[in-house]
C-alpha cells in the first residue's frame, strides 16, 4: 500500500512539473522574436507617416511571433514541417519583417543622404522619381553649361575653379576669356569630347564626374 502511495504521489509531482513547465514555456517565448530598431534611420523624414509605420511595424514583429506561442505553441521562426497553420503564421511573420526591414533601409537611405548634405526635397526627387545624386548635382549646375567666351560672373569663376581642380591652373577672374577658352578645349580633348573651347552638357557632366 506505502508503495503504491509512493507510486502515485511520485506521478503527481511529475505531473505537477510538467504543468508548470509547460505554463512557463508558453508564457516565456524566445526572446530574438523582436525586430532590432535601427539607431540609424532619419527620424525626420519628409513623410512623417513613414517614421510612425517602421515603429509599428517593428513592434508587430514581436507582438504576432509571442502571441502565435502564448496562444497555440507555434515557434514562428522553425514552423514544424507539413502544418498548415505552422506554414502560415511562419509566412506572415516573415512578411512582417520584410515590410518593417523596407521601412527601415528608406529610412536609413535617408539619414545617409541628410549626412551628405541633402536636404527634404533633394531626398524626396531622389526617392519618389528615381533621380541618383549625380542627376540632382547636374541640375544643380545647369547654369553652367550654356557658358562661353565673353561670360563674365560667379558662374565663370566657380567653372575655373572647377577646370584647376583637373589640369594647370588658370586665372580665376571670372572672365571667359582665350585662356578659359583653351583650357575648356584641352579638358574636352581629354575626355573625347568636341573641342569646341565652349561650354555644353556633356563637358559639363564630364567635369561633375572628375
Amino acid at each position: 500500500m506505502k508503495r503504491l502511495l509512493s507510486i502515485v504521489i511520485i506521478i503527481g509531482i511529475i505531473a505537477y512539473i510538467t504543468v508548470q513547465f509547460l505554463k512557463d514555456r508558453r508564457f516565456n517565448p524566445p526572446s530574438d522574436y523582436d525586430f532590432p530598431i535601427s539607431e540609424n534611420i532619419d527620424k525626420e523624414f519628409y513623410d512623417r507617416t513613414v517614421v510612425k509605420d517602421y515603429y509599428q511595424a517593428a513592434l508587430e514583429v514581436g507582438t504576432f511571433a509571442r502571441a502565435m506561442w502564448r496562444d497555440k505553441l507555434i515557434d514562428v521562426r522553425t514552423p514544424k514541417v507539413g502544418d498548415e497553420k505552422n506554414k502560415a503564421a511562419a509566412e506572415y511573420y516573415n512578411s512582417l519583417i520584410a515590410t518593417a526591414q523596407w521601412l527601415q533601409d528608406k529610412l536609413e537611405d535617408s539619414k545617409r543622404y541628410k549626412d551628405q548634405g541633402y536636404n527634404d526635397t533633394q531626398i524626396k526627387m531622389i526617392m519618389e522619381h528615381g533621380l541618383t545624386p549625380d542627376d540632382l548635382e547636374l541640375e544643380s549646375k545647369m547654369y553652367l553649361a550654356d557658358l562661353r567666351r565673353g561670360s563674365t560672373g560667379a558662374p565663370v569663376w566657380e567653372l575655373q575653379k572647377m577646370l584647376n581642380q583637373s589640369g594647370d591652373s588658370i586665372p580665376e577672374d571670372g572672365l571667359y576669356n582665350q585662356i578659359t577658352v583653351n583650357r575648356v578645349r584641352e579638358f574636352q580633348r581629354n575626355n573625347n569630347l568636341y573641342p569646341s573651347g565652349q561650354m555644353d552638357l556633356n563637358t559639363l557632366k564630364a567635369l561633375l564626374k572628375q
